[in-house]
């Protein structure tokens, strides 16, 4: 999800621990958007949140026994929602110390059909071989990668032919006006680093996979950020200091981005190398 200026090498900890919390508890256990059918589907939060992971699933289209990456994993609900449901193995990756111990520490539920396992490790330079994994997804962390090109890139290296790769992630569309671009630059540490679909699609490409489809699902996604306001405006007061502050300004900035911007979009896009 969208976050403030990034912090330095130093702050990452501190950093990803408060805005990992706030993210769970504002999005029913989950650290992404939800989904929900239309205006009439009344699902909690929770279930969306998981609804989103299974549409994700859906285009991996996994088969017993494959290896899945997990790129940027959180703190490992989705990974664990997907082994529930598939016999897979899933390496998890994660650029926060926090993230991969809440992820390793997860209380496993009984009969799960597969594996997982979180590794702290940079998407941007992925330590794993040539063709070690069967699919992978990134769900709202690319967003994050300064170097996408170095990520895509990593990812489509370590995928075996025929595998898919599967991104969920906001996107800017069409052209912002200056006062917004400078406000989100300041604002937000993603839109220095956001694309548009298309631009995704050109770098799928250059990274020698085939985009096989999009799906837009603005409009399916849109109720979870009235909750990400709430969520930040929540913790800015049960926080002090600079801390706060950070919180409240996020709520704030959010409740415009959100709502007032229409350029963002969101949506599914599946790619395969050959």
């Amino acid at each position: 999800m969208l976050t403030q200026n990034p912090p330095t090498s130093g702050e990452v900890g501190t950093f990803y621990n408060r805005h990992t919390d706030v993210y769970d508890h504002a999005l029913g256990g989950n650290i992404h958007v939800g989904y929900w059918d239309d205006e009439a589907d009344d699902s909690p939060m929770h279930v969306a949140t998981d609804r989103l992971t299974d549409l994700v699933a859906e285009r991996l289209a996994p088969e017993d026994g494959q290896h899945l990456l997990d790129v940027g994993c959180g703190h490992g609900s989705t990974a664990m929602r997907i082994v529930a449901h598939h016999a897979v193995r899933i390496t998890g990756v994660s650029v926060s110390d926090y993230q991969v111990e809440l992820a390793n520490s997860r209380p496993l539920p009984p009969n799960l059909r597969g594996q997982t396992t979180f590794q702290l490790a940079d998407a941007m330079e992925l330590p794993f071989p040539e063709a070690s994994f069967d699919g992978a997804y990134a769900i709202e962390s690319l967003m994050h990668m300064k170097d996408k090109v170095a990520a895509i890139g990593h990812i489509a290296r370590v995928l075996r032919p025929g595998g898919r790769l599967v991104i969920a992630e906001h996107s800017l569309e069409g052209e912002l006006t200056a006062p917004d671009t400078a406000r989100m630059a300041d604002a937000y540490a993603f839109f220095k680093f956001s694309l548009s679909t298309d631009g995704y699609r050109t770098l799928l490409r250059e990274a020698g996979l085939e985009v096989v489809d999009y799906t837009d699902t603005t409009e399916n996604v849109r109720r979870c950020y009235d909750s990400m306001i709430d969520g930040w405006r929540k913790a800015a007061r049960e926080l002090d200091g600079q801390e706060a502050r950070e919180m409240e300004t996020a709520a704030d900035l959010g409740e415009w981005f959100f709502g007032a911007v229409p350029q963002l979009r969101y949506g599914l896009l599946t790619a395969v190398r050959p």
